[in-house]
């Protein structure tokens, strides 16, 4: 009898000392391939990091890579969230991996001064693993809200995070960089002197105020996560980032502005709806806040009183051109939906002709008045010239007649209602560019020493 109590103790004790069966949530015993199929790509991704949290199984399914399915899930998450198109086809048919891409997002530290750029061009990275790249696009996400002040649920679609375009803007500034960074720009500082004036990227919403209810805005905030303008030029009032011309006692310069995007109802381009873009002498380039199309607009002086107003990128739809009171040209895209993407594509070109080379580096020239009426000094300011260079083959002509090479190019000044143009000749050296291809000629050959425009 005390024998058959000791075993019931004992197997008792062995009950009470044996694991318990874990606790299972309805998710964990159903098939994972039934969860990630039919149930997840339903809720939205919010939902998903809650679910996740609900048992240890619920975070396997979504982040255990040996469940079938879960790479989807987590691609569909970027398609849903961050703008991004995948094709089957991409997946290399020897089985290699997708590759996915996001931007890292430095984390700001409290003590830190606000010269910290939001997004740095060195900031990109691959990985095969779409978790991955979909965390680092919401931390992006959730910097972007918190900094500038926006709930998600308040952003229209068009004012989201769009993942493509940040590639395309972390790209499009790379090139333009590399441009600043090149030491061979005629030997001049101009290009490093760029790069110093362009102030540090912000989390910047033009549509801060959310005066705009169905904005698009995402491209302008990819180009400005990068680099938010130019600082005032102290040295050289020529220093503009996009360039500038001279043409007898006319000079102009355009450079990049800083966004005025403060959450103020009396600030002028959130009630005019616009984003002020870059600007020049008699000219402004402004975003629509509305479409996201870029304008070209030809001012009175330093005001506002428009005299055009010009579509500054190209439009698939075409574009629709009125006049209104005292002969003001007005344009606009006949499809608003062209300009969504429209300030990234007029940087995008932009950064494209400083990477070819379509631009030169020269002097622009300004007078100062030494003696008031009584004479003046010339000064010379290194400058991006707007003119193309020789090798934009499609708008530069150039000939080469008897060692002495022409090159002539044209840029149209709305702002002035005019073609300026301008024609360069230099006697080519053997070992000038250009003087290839039988196009240099010797002193006996060309019969003379130097030559001189004669007009």
């Amino acid at each position: 009898e005390k024998w058959e109590v000791g075993k019931m103790m004992i197997a008792q004790q062995k009950q009470l000392n044996a694991p318990r069966p874990k606790s299972q949530s309805c998710f964990d015993a159903l098939p994972r391939c039934i969860v990630t199929s039919s149930i997840l790509p339903f809720v939205m991704c919010d939902d998903w990091l809650q679910f996740r949290s609900a048992s240890r199984g619920c975070h396997e399914i979504l982040h255990d890579r040996d469940t079938t399915g879960i790479e989807s899930v987590w691609r569909l998450a970027l398609v849903r969230d961050y703008g991004f198109e995948f094709e089957e086809e991409e997946n290399a048919a020897d089985g290699n991996e997708f590759q996915y891409r996001s931007i890292r997002s430095p984390v700001r530290p409290r003590s830190s001064s606000d010269e910290q750029a939001f997004l740095s061009t060195d900031g990109l990275f691959v990985t095969s693993d779409p978790f991955a790249a979909w965390k680092h696009w919401r931390k992006i996400d959730l910097r972007l809200r918190q900094e500038s002040g926006r709930p998600r649920g308040s952003l229209s679609s068009g004012e989201r995070v769009n993942g493509p375009y940040f590639l395309r803007a972390l790209s499009m500034w790379t090139k333009i960089e590399r441009w600043c960074d090149d030491e061979s720009l005629s030997g001049s500082t101009l290009g490093r002197d760029v790069h110093t004036s362009l102030l540090p990227g912000r989390a910047l919403d033009p549509n801060s105020t959310g005066s705009v209810e169905s904005a698009n805005s995402s491209a302008f905030k990819a180009v400005y996560a990068f680099y938010a303008g130019q600082c005032d030029p102290i040295t050289n009032p020529f220093m503009g980032l996009f360039g500038g011309f001279q043409a007898y006692d006319i000079r102009s310069i355009t450079r990049l502005e800083e966004p005025d995007c403060a959450d103020d109802e009396n600030n002028p381009q959130q009630q005019d709806k616009i984003a002020l873009i870059a600007s020049g002498e008699m000219k402004v380039i402004v975003m629509d806040l509305n479409t996201g199309q870029i304008y070209f607009l030809s001012v009175e002086g330093n005001t506002m009183n428009t005299r055009q107003q010009l579509v500054a990128t190209p439009c698939q739809g075409g574009i629709e051109s009125r006049t209104i009171s005292h002969g003001v040209m007005i344009q606009k895209p006949s499809d608003p939906s062209d300009g969504k993407d429209s300030v990234l594509r007029w940087f995008e070109e932009h950064a494209r002709r400083l990477d070819r080379d379509y631009y030169s580096v020269g002097n622009i020239i300004e007078y100062v008045d030494v003696v008031s009426g009584a004479s003046f000094a010339s000064i010379e300011y290194p400058s991006l010239l707007r003119f193309p260079s020789a090798r934009d083959v499609e708008n530069c002509s150039r000939a080469v007649t008897r060692g002495v090479e022409a090159v002539a190019s044209a840029i149209y000044v709305p702002e002035m209602n005019m073609f300026v143009y301008s024609i360069r000749l230099r006697l080519l050296a053997p070992d000038d560019d250009g003087a290839e291809e039988g196009n240099y000629a010797s002193r006996e050959l060309r019969g003379f020493d130097t030559c001189q425009l004669v007009s």
